[in-house]
């Protein structure tokens, strides 16, 4: 009954919360600027991000907790097949920027190829942060700091505080490793593009012919035409993370405030928010980081692409035959998966259209969370009520900043059913990558 009633009060005050968003009560908080840039003009351009003999992606869906589990999970089977080691890339978006930013701040070479029992331990700790409930400090910070109280700007503030006690300990882009490139994907509200913290400088003025040439369908990011910039060795990850999963209204914008550089004559103020909303699987962003790097001098000999997506997928028979309303207003973030559907068909075509023109070859691994049902239910899963089959509750798992036990059992068996049926499968090109 406790559990019952916590779990109905969280409902309702996570409701009401969002309602007085939409209402506009939240007006009377004044904006926040999360982050003032300050760049150094002297920085030399770049045409690359970085250069490898292969590329080989690691993309994290949106998804809440789903996703961020889904993700851990699936690095953890990919570790074990011995390709996790090959990675040269992270992009993530939303929930599966919680595990990139885990697996980028504490990569699990630390425990040595050979020591079994602290690569277990380490997988451990990271499934078990991505388990972490998120949604419950975010809120905490909200009501503990009246200047924060029903304002969505400052809530960003409150989601970032709860990543950096929970596991990024307040670390910034300076104290990324140089093995790995991290994309972590936002949205801007500016222009409707991609917006990339990363690491390493994007090449962003137009250097290529290839399709990506035309500004709406190139991320944009700190480098600009004129200067090339990472994202700042002082901006905070956390934030880039919070960033990355600010669905709208309830959670931001950010607002990056950047005074005049590199042929700007006035400050800009930047707004981003969740990048699910325009391109929730992260594929995007390596797709065009891969695009940029084959025009380099030295490009890749091959390029594979392992995409672990959480992200819903709608029925339009489910959503036609749907007479109840509850269907949306319990899950906003089903628009996500409706729009993107859109946005997917028309990157299919440039991506299409561009890797005819490659003259390496290009692998894209799909794993889906819903494509891979296990046949037994998990040990978490045993002693509970359920209703329905195993897929069902697969299916059910929601996207939320938390995750049950019995939910995060069956996304595990999911993710390692996943990277099994993908190693079979692609069993000649893998084999080339180690």
């Amino acid at each position: 009954m406790g559990t019952t009633r916590k779990s109905l009060f969280g409902r309702m005050g996570a409701m009401a919360g969002l309602g007085l968003a939409l209402s506009g009560c939240v007006a009377f908080m004044p904006d926040r600027i999360h982050y003032v840039w300050e760049p150094d003009e002297t920085a030399a351009p770049t045409t690359e991000i970085v250069s490898h003999d292969q590329f080989v992606g690691l993309a994290f869906s949106g998804g809440g907790s789903r996703a961020a589990y889904f993700a851990a999970a699936g690095a953890e089977a990919l570790n074990e097949a011995g390709l996790l080691e090959e990675v040269t890339h992270i992009s993530s978006v939303s929930g599966g920027s919680m595990a990139a930013s885990y697996l980028a701040t504490r990569p699990p070479e630390a425990c040595g190829p050979r020591d079994v029992p602290c690569t277990r331990a380490y997988f451990d700790a990271y499934k078990a942060t991505m388990r972490e409930n998120y949604f419950w400090p975010m809120e905490w910070g909200q009501i503990t700091k009246p200047n924060r109280f029903l304002s969505p700007t400052r809530r960003i503030s409150s989601l970032q505080n709860a990543f950096d006690t929970k596991y990024l300990d307040e670390k910034t882009f300076g104290d990324l490793p140089s093995s790995r490139v991290l994309l972590i994907n936002a949205a801007s509200y500016d222009d409707g593009r991609r917006f990339v913290f990363s690491n390493r400088p994007i090449a962003n003025g137009g250097q290529t012919d290839l399709p990506l040439s035309k500004d709406t369908l190139r991320s944009r990011n700190f480098s600009t035409s004129a200067c090339a910039y990472p994202t700042p060795d002082d901006f905070p990850i956390a934030l880039a993370v919070a960033s990355s999963a600010a669905f709208p209204p309830a959670l931001g914008p950010v607002a990056i405030e950047v005074p005049p550089a590199c042929g700007e004559t006035q400050t800009q103020y930047w707004h981003l928010g969740d990048g699910g909303i325009l391109e929730n699987k992260g594929v995007e962003t390596l797709q065009e980081i891969l695009l940029l790097n084959t025009q380099t001098p030295a490009p890749p000999k091959r390029a594979v692409i392992f995409s672990f997506d959480a992200g819903k997928q709608d029925s339009l028979e489910r959503n036609l035959a749907n007479r109840d309303l509850r269907l949306w207003t319990s899950d906003p973030g089903r628009v996500v998966s409706i729009t993107n559907q859109r946005a997917d068909a028309y990157w299919q075509i440039v991506w299409e259209q561009a890797k005819a023109r490659l003259d390496i070859p290009v692998t894209i691994i799909n794993i889906r969370y819903t494509d891979h049902i296990p046949t037994e239910w998990p040990e978490s899963c045993k002693g509970r009520i359920r209703k329905g089959s195993i897929e069902d509750a697969l299916n059910a798992v929601p996207t939320r900043f938390s995750i049950t036990p019995c939910d995060a059992g069956l996304i595990e068996a999911s993710a390692r059913l996943g990277v099994a049926r993908a190693v079979a499968e692609h069993r000649d090109t893998l084999v080339e990558l180690k």
